[in-house]
């Protein structure tokens, strides 16, 4: 069994370093590891990751680009220098616990019919009552998503793999067979919604459940979203919502389960403009409501 870890990387060379120096310090050492590097300067220390793959007999290939356009055109560039037989995409603000990949392995080694799994996000933010309720209560047919519902079960003592039905795509392991089926998709620009959107695609074409394993752990440090930031989200989120029902969904529910989801967006759009008194968040709303029914599936 080996593993190739994947990083799409892009103007953050910090927190690549800090990923790498996690990798580097793992009881089971990764077989490969691909950096998708992205950033408009190289200013990343090259040399320094080579001396340590080096001395530790680790493959690295790494690949400055910046005409690789996204996370996933990073991601799909990266299967066809794979050596290895399952891979980990990892994004950049992530540090893995020093036992990470050896739970990944064991985990897999004791039940080798798993295909993706994911690790366990131990910094994960605590959500409100309200934020759970409103999440399940928009969440359901073509939008479920269990995963967390599976993140608040577990603790410390946790160690039975928990099954979900979406991995969370930067925190991610698959067998690398599966690629050869699907691949993530570069047409349709999903961000927000990619893990979703493969991870639909994934339950049509695959019968093996998916998991995340409580004792591999990782934190994760997300950057903080600026007044901008949200404004954008607002937006895309809304757009990304509609192409995923109209590429991937079914209509079992009449299409109830895409408006309570547009309806969660529009309550999160409207309490972002009074918490900034900026009218925009909502004008945004329906900017991306908009553009996702007229936006064709490519």
């Amino acid at each position: 069994m080996t593993f190739s870890i994947v990083i799409p990387t892009k103007n953050r060379p910090n927190q690549l370093k800090a990923l790498f120096n996690s990798l580097i310090n793992q009881k089971r050492l990764p077989d490969q590891i691909i950096i998708i590097d992205q950033s408009e300067e190289d200013k990343v220390d090259k040399a320094a990751f080579l001396e340590f793959t080096d001395k530790f007999g680790l493959g690295l290939d790494y690949i400055h680009n910046k005409k690789i356009n996204g996370l996933l055109e990073a991601k799909n560039s990266s299967i066809s220098i794979n050596k290895c037989n399952y891979i980990t995409f990892l994004d950049d603000d992530i540090v893995l616990e020093p036992n990470y990949l050896f739970e990944i392995e064991k985990a897999l080694l004791k039940s080798p019919h798993m295909v993706g799994i994911s690790g366990f996000i131990q910094n994960h933010p605590k959500q409100s009552i309200l934020k759970r309720i409103i999440f399940k209560i928009t969440h359901f047919g073509n939008f479920k998503d269990n995963r967390m519902n599976a993140i608040k079960s577990i603790n410390i003592n946790s160690k039975t793999p928990k099954k979900v039905n979406v991995l969370s795509g930067g925190l991610s392991t698959w067998k690398k067979d599966i690629f050869n089926i699907i691949s993530f998709d570069t047409k349709n620009k999903f961000h927000a919604y990619e893990d979703k959107e493969f991870s639909m695609r994934y339950e049509k074409n695959f019968s093996e459940s998916l998991f995340i394993i409580p004792q591999a752990r990782l934190n994760h440090y997300h950057s903080e979203l600026n007044r901008q930031n949200l404004l954008d989200k607002c937006k895309n989120d809304v757009v990304e919502v509609i192409m995923l029902f109209k590429k991937n969904g079914d209509y079992n529910f009449f299409g109830v389960d895409l408006f309570a989801l547009l309806f969660g967006l529009m309550i999160n759009s409207t309490m972002l403009s009074l918490k900034f008194f900026n009218i925009l968040f909502v004008i945004n709303f329906f900017k991306g409501f908009s553009k996702g029914l007229k936006k064709q599936i490519k």
